[in-house]
């Protein structure tokens, strides 16, 4: 067996590039299969790396990275690691690659088939995953073999902090999210201390804030984000993560985007999408009709993971809950992760009928903020 393609969880992840060429000349031309490319996908996911916050010996951020993904990624998802550079509000593309992996309906019809000249495509599951993950680690060791610097040069206190346009650098791959008819997940190690003419983390937030899609000419739409590394480089950086989860969460918000974990950790759920579904919404508000859109994506279970819903002249906000449908019948038992109708942190929502005609509430229960919800699919 090839033990050095098939890495257990908490082993090291991190490869040099000069073991990527080892590998490549140990096994020839051998590696990861495109056909994975193939299959449909309801999600894409985009690994970006902040190159100003890579120190010299410290390699953990790539180990959570590989072992997330290898838990939390759909068969034949795209995944696409891009170097962010702040300091110039730059990024670039370094690798692209899906995950090579079959779902479970494919799965019974492979097992179905007998193979007598060809390999039974299931036999080489575990060796195509080795070389999607040899791949994304020599992608990320890429990154960090050319931006390293020794701790000292890294660290900084708020007084010092150096300047970092990390709003520009992400608006530069925004083609990405405006071509994108699925959902994006974007995992971002960075430490998110924007400091530039933009504005900054290090500042009390502005009496008007700035919309960042009108500025910067972008809109993130489709997108769910999470942030790890918060405050990483930062000086009792602690303190620091409040005050820039409320910049990102207003400047992420203003470009379509939803947060769905920003922290010094990892916070990304494990499970795995397998379903989408898109509705437009009729939410009846103050006596209008407010069109809007929901996307909920789902695990075999029906447990709701980077879905999310918006209004026109109201706001976007991720979903949580579970979404479930026995033959025709579906049924939406979920919250906002922020208030759409009303100033609470959440809100209730609740959906059911025909997968393709679905009715219900959007408020806070147990008051009167409740208002009538319609969900239709597109034809």
């Amino acid at each position: 067996m090839k033990k050095f393609f098939y890495l257990k969880t908490g082993i090291i992840l991190l490869f040099v590039t000069s073991q990527a060429h080892a590998a490549n000349a140990l096994f020839g031309n051998r590696g990861l299969d495109p056909s994975f490319c193939e299959v449909n996908s309801v999600r894409q996911t985009v690994v970006y790396i902040d190159d100003m916050l890579m120190i010299e010996g410290k390699t953990d951020w790539a180990n959570k990275l590989v072992n997330k993904l290898k838990a939390s990624l759909a068969p034949g998802e795209r995944t696409t690691v891009v170097r962010l550079s702040p300091n110039d509000g730059y990024s670039k593309e370094i690798w692209a690659g899906c995950w090579p992996d079959y779902s479970t309906e494919q799965r019974a019809l492979i097992s179905k088939k007998t193979y007598f000249i060809s390999r039974n495509p299931l036999d080489g599951l575990e060796e195509q995953q080795g070389f999607f993950v040899r791949d994304f680690g020599a992608a990320v060791s890429k990154i960090y073999a050319e931006s390293k610097r020794p701790e000292s040069a890294v660290r900084f206190t708020p007084e010092k902090a150096p300047q970092k346009q990390i709003l520009r650098a992400l608006a530069s791959d925004g083609g990405r999210f405006a071509n994108s008819s699925m959902t994006v997940r974007a995992i971002i190690y960075s430490d998110m201390a924007e400091n530039s003419d933009l504005g900054s983390v290090f500042k009390p937030l502005p009496t008007t804030q700035i919309n960042y899609a009108e500025k910067l000419g972008i809109h993130l739409r489709k997108s769910v984000f999470y942030s790890f590394g918060v405050g990483e480089d930062v000086i009792n950086g602690r303190s620091l993560q409040e005050t820039a989860k409320m910049f990102w969460l207003h400047a992420l918000k203003v470009m379509s985007a939803i947060v769905g974990g920003f922290d010094a950790d990892l916070n990304v759920p494990n499970r795995i999408p397998i379903k989408s579904f898109l509705y437009d919404l009729i939410l009846k508000f103050d006596n209008q009709d407010i069109d809007g859109k929901l996307s909920i994506l789902t695990d075999n279970d029906g447990n709701i993971v980077d879905s999310w819903l918006g209004f026109n002249r109201l706001d976007i906000a991720g979903l949580t809950g579970i979404f479930r449908c026995i033959e025709d019948n579906c049924k939406l038992d979920g919250s906002t992760t922020s208030g759409l109708t009303t100033n609470s942190p959440s809100e209730n929502i609740a959906l059911k009928g025909k997968h393709n005609q679905l009715a219900g509430e959007l408020g806070l229960k147990g008051k009167e903020t409740l208002f009538s919800l319609t969900a239709t699919q597109p034809e």
